[in-house]
């Protein structure tokens, strides 16, 4: 029955699933490497959709990206084309916890950053002269990933640049503050005050935390104790 096995999609992945509707079967499921237990050592997910028609299983569903992180559109497409093939394997046959347990396998096989780092467009992984990884890191908010010292330096041109701005700031309040002596101001105008810069990731602009700084420090130690955050 096309419900129960909705029903077991919906116990194995528990609050990684979504159920959309149940009959024609539609799920979006959360799905990670097998790594996912160490934070640290994940590096891409993905919501995967499968959604079937009336027909199932005997006509194939309809597989397809809801939103993914640390996959470049050639991994998405590679990955998300996988299953859909896998899906055409399986027609006549139940398949839903078959696709997403070859989802989370792909995803365990792709579960590395790629390309280049997107500040200094040198390779991600590459060898420095002593034949050892230089450091990388990723931010939690969108997994997207940097060598450690170009986040550092763009973390600090960012921090430089907004003191620079706060300094504009107040020196424009300070000038119509003088200037508009002996009227009646409103108090928001004489205490302006610029609110303090967020972190954005410089590729997707989501906000990111204090603790992806923290996270490079560790890895830095000493080299990046004398930036300031």
């Amino acid at each position: 029955d096309v419900r129960q096995e909705v029903a077991a999609v919906a116990s194995v992945y528990g609050d990684d699933c979504h159920v959309v509707c149940g009959f024609p079967p539609h799920v979006v499921v959360h799905v990670r490497p097998r790594t996912a237990d160490d934070s640290s050592q994940q590096f891409v997910e993905l919501f995967l959709g499968i959604k079937a028609s009336s027909q199932y299983p005997k006509e194939p569903p309809h597989v397809y990206a809801v939103e993914s992180k640390g996959l470049d559109e050639n991994r998405q497409t590679y990955l998300v084309s996988s299953i859909q093939n896998k899906a055409k394997e399986l027609s006549c046959y139940p398949m839903l916890v078959t696709l997403c347990e070859e989802a989370v396998e792909i995803l365990s096989n792709m579960n590395h950053p790629a390309g280049d780092c997107p500040l200094c467009l040198y390779p991600l992984v590459q060898e420095d002269k002593d034949g050892s990884a230089l450091p990388f890191m990723k931010l939690m908010s969108c997994y997207h990933c940097f060598h450690s010292d170009c986040i550092m330096r763009w973390w600090e041109w960012l921090q430089n640049d907004d003191t620079d701005s706060k300094k504009s700031s107040t020196a424009v309040t300070t000038e119509v503050i003088h200037a508009s002596e002996g009227l009646d101001l409103s108090s928001s105008a004489k205490h302006h005050n610029v609110s303090q810069h967020k972190g954005l990731c410089p590729v997707c602009r989501k906000v990111f935390d204090e603790k992806d700084i923290e996270h490079v420090r560790d890895l830095l130690g000493a080299n990046t104790s004398k930036l300031v955050c």
